[in-house]
């Protein structure tokens, strides 16, 4: 039986990660003319891109030979798992040059005020098609804030491996709901189901 809970645990673990590092996606997006990682990231030089495949080949392999350990423990695996995965970020990071890393910072920093904005205008939208209060506004932006503030002390914690880091966001986002439901009217959740049955397409946005 605990063979049998480590095989599925240790499948599903793989199988997220590989999905998340498909090559042939990936390679896809190059032949597109978009590096893989050219989204959000300076563009990379010629070498650069080598040295990323190179790093995706390695890391999956490394995986691989993992999957192939059925001597050892779920919690075994789970350490050797994040190793790898902290090696290959620090690898990949080590990728940049000092100017892309400057620009890389510029780009998040844009990103975090773009979601800030982006957030500000989703309360103001629920304040209006919910009636909000005063209070309930009040008491929704410092459940916000601290939601936020949470989720990113789960994300940087480094002693946390990616299944425990979903494990704890997922948990995290049920507390969520319970909190915002004890805020809200009977009359305003119901307004939100009718908003959401509206927009089938864009679960959890009120518009």
């Amino acid at each position: 039986m605990k063979k049998i809970v480590f095989i599925l645990v240790a499948l599903a673990l793989i199988t997220s990660t590989i999905q998340a590092q498909n090559p042939h996606r990936k390679m896809r997006s190059m032949h597109r003319g978009q590096h893989p990682m050219a989204q959000h990231k300076p563009a990379l030089t010629e070498e650069q891109k080598k040295r990323f495949w190179d790093l995706n080949e390695d890391f999956r392999k490394n995986l691989m030979d993992l999957r192939k350990k059925d001597d050892i423990t779920v919690k075994e695996w789970k350490t050797k798992m994040a190793e790898l995965q902290k090696k290959r970020h620090s690898d990949l990071q080590n990728l940049y040059t000092p100017e892309q890393k400057a620009k890389m910072e510029k780009m998040k920093l844009e990103r975090k005020q773009l979601a800030e904005i982006n957030t500000r205008a989703r309360m103001d939208r629920m304040k209006i098609q919910l009636g909000l209060s005063r209070e309930q506004t009040e008491k929704l932006n410092i459940q916000r804030n601290e939601m936020q503030e949470k989720m990113k002390a789960i994300r940087e914690n480094k002693s946390m491996d990616m299944q425990k880091k979903r494990e704890e966001i997922k948990a995290l986002m049920e507390k969520r709901k319970e909190n915002m439901n004890s805020i809200l009217t009977n009359e305003q959740k119901m307004k939100i189901k009718e908003l959401k049955m509206r927009h089938p397409r864009k679960p959890g946005k009120l518009s």
